[in-house]
C-alpha cells in the first residue's frame, strides 16, 4: 500500500518511521510544507520506500492532485488544517485518519452547554457522505485522544452499563536544560490548556473554565502522585455520545484530566494574561505577526528534544458502572519511560506514545483488520487489535479492576 504521512514533526516523524518499517506499506510519502525538514527526515529513517514532496495543508487543490493514487493520508499537520485535509481526501477518494481535531473553534464560555454539539460533530456528520464514497475516516488515534478512548471502550465492554468514564494523563517527564519546553507542540498545549474544558453530564457537552478541580492522582508505573487540571481535549467530546448513546451504555458523564507542573501552570496563565496566545497577526512596527507563532518560535522544537525528555508517563481510561447489578469499575492505561524510550526508539515518549497507534491504525487499515467506512472516533472500534499490536512497537496494556 501507499501513504501519505502529512505533517513530519515529532509525531509524523514518528508514524513514518513506523509505516516505513512495515511490511503492509511498499511507499511511504513525507508531505512537508519545509521540505528540508523532510529531508532530514527521510535520511533519518534512511529506507529507499521513503520520499518526500513538498506540501502546504492549507492547499486544497494541491493536496488533492498529491492524494490521488494513495491507499491513505495520515494527517499529522497541526488540526486547523483539518477541514481542508479531509476536503482534498474525498475529492481524491483516499482513506484518511488524524490523530487530533480543531477543538479550538467552539467558543462557548466557561458554565456554558455546548450548543448544537462540541468541533468533534462537525467531522463526524461527514459519515455518510464518506460511506457514499467508500472512504473511511479515522479521527483522533493517537495515544489521548486514541489508546485512551480504545481503553475506555475495553472497560465499557466489561460492564452492562457505565457511569462515568475518566480520561486521566499523567506525566513527571522534564527536559534537562530547559525550564519550560513543551514535548508536543506548544501552539497546541496552549490552546488547549487556556481554552474551557469540555466536560459531558447528563446528556450536555458543558464547560469548566481553564485550570478547574485541581485534585492529585497517583499515576502507575513511577509517575506517581502529581496534580491534575480538567483540560480541553478530544474524548470529552465523544465517548459520551458513542459509548453512552450508540453502543448503548448509558454514560453519565465524562472528563479529561493532565498533569501540569506548577511550573507549566505558571509560565502558560502568563502567556495568556499577556495576550501571547492570540492566534490573530498584530502589526509590530513594520511587520505582522501572530503572538502565539511568537511564542512557538522561541521554544525548542519538541522534535528535537527526545534525548534530554527524562521521567515517566501514564496515560489511561477509568471507567466505572455496573455488571449484573454490582457497582463495578476498570483502570487500564499504557506507560512510557522517557529516557528508555529514546534509547530504543530514538524518539521522546510524548512523540512515540501518539505517533505509534497512529501507524498501528494505518497498519490494521492495510491488513484489512478495520474495514469500516465513514467517518467515526476511535472508541467505535475492537480495542484488542490495536492492543496486540502495542507491545511490538515497545508499548504496553495494563488494567486493574477497581
Amino acid at each position: 500500500m501507499k501513504a501519505m504521512v502529512l505533517g513530519v514533526g515529532a509525531i509524523g516523524s514518528v508514524t513514518a518511521q513506523c509505516l516505513a518499517g512495515s511490511e503492509e506499506f511498499d511507499k511511504v510519502i513525507l508531505g512537508a510544507r519545509n521540505p528540508e525538514k523532510g529531508k532530514r527526515l527521510e535520511k533519518k529513517i534512511g529506507s529507499d520506500k521513503v520520499s518526500v514532496v513538498k506540501l502546504d495543508a492549507s492547499d486544497v487543490s494541491a493536496m488533492t492532485k498529491a492524494f490521488k493514487g494513495l491507499d491513505l493520508v495520515c494527517n499529522l499537520a497541526i488540526p486547523r488544517f483539518n477541514f481542508e485535509i479531509m476536503e482534498a481526501c474525498e475529492k481524491a477518494k483516499v482513506n484518511y485518519l488524524d490523530t487530533a481535531w480543531d477543538i479550538a473553534i467552539d467558543k462557548t464560555p466557561p458554565g456554558g452547554v455546548v450548543e448544537p454539539a462540541p468541533p468533534s460533530f462537525l467531522y463526524l456528520k461527514k459519515d455518510a457522505a464518506w460511506k457514499k464514497l467508500g472512504i473511511m475516516g479515522m479521527l483522533g488515534i493517537g495515544c489521548d485522544p486514541g489508546l485512551s478512548n480504545l481503553f475506555a471502550r475495553k472497560g465499557a465492554d466489561k460492564m452492562d452499563s457505565v457511569k462515568e468514564i475518566l480520561i486521566r494523563d499523567g506525566d513527571n517527564g522534564f527536559v534537562e536544560g530547559y525550564d519550560f519546553a513543551p514535548l508536543w507542540s506548544p501552539e497546541t498545549l496552549i490552546e488547549e490548556v487556556l481554552m474551557p474544558a469540555t466536560y459531558f453530564k447528563d446528556g450536555k457537552y458543558r464547560k469548566y473554565g481553564s485550570f478547574e478541580n485541581k485534585e492529585t492522582f497517583d499515576f502507575p508505573d513511577g509517575v506517581g502522585k502529581v496534580p491534575i487540571y480538567n483540560v480541553a481535549h478530544e474524548e470529552s467530546e465523544t465517548l459520551g455520545t458513542y459509548i453512552g448513546e450508540v453502543l448503548g451504555k448509558g454514560c453519565q458523564y465524562t472528563d479529561f484530566k493532565i498533569a501540569l507542573g506548577d511550573e507549566y501552570v505558571d509560565a502558560i496563565k502568563m502567556i495568556g494574561k499577556l495576550g501571547l496566545d492570540n492566534p490573530n497577526k498584530i502589526k509590530v512596527k513594520d511587520v505582522s505577526v501572530a503572538p502565539r507563532d511568537v511564542v512557538n518560535a522561541v521554544l525548542p522544537d519538541p522534535s528535537t528534544l527526545g534525548h534530554l525528555a527524562r521521567g515517566q508517563c501514564a496515560i489511561g481510561a477509568v471507567v466505572k458502572g455496573k455488571k449484573d447489578g454490582k457497582d463495578s469499575g476498570y483502570y487500564g492505561w499504557t506507560s512510557l519511560d522517557h529516557k528508555k524510550c529514546f534509547d530504543q526508539w530514538n524518539n521522546s515518549a510524548t512523540a512515540w506514545s501518539v505517533g505509534v497507534p497512529a501507524a498501528i491504525g494505518a497498519i490494521l487499515f492495510a491488513q484489512g483488520k478495520i474495514g469500516m467506512k465513514g467517518v467515526f472516533p476511535p472508541e467505535m472500534m475492537d480495542p484488542d487489535p490495536f492492543i496486540k499490536m502495542l507491545p511490538k512497537f515497545g508499548m504496553n496494556y495494563k488494567e486493574k479492576k477497581l
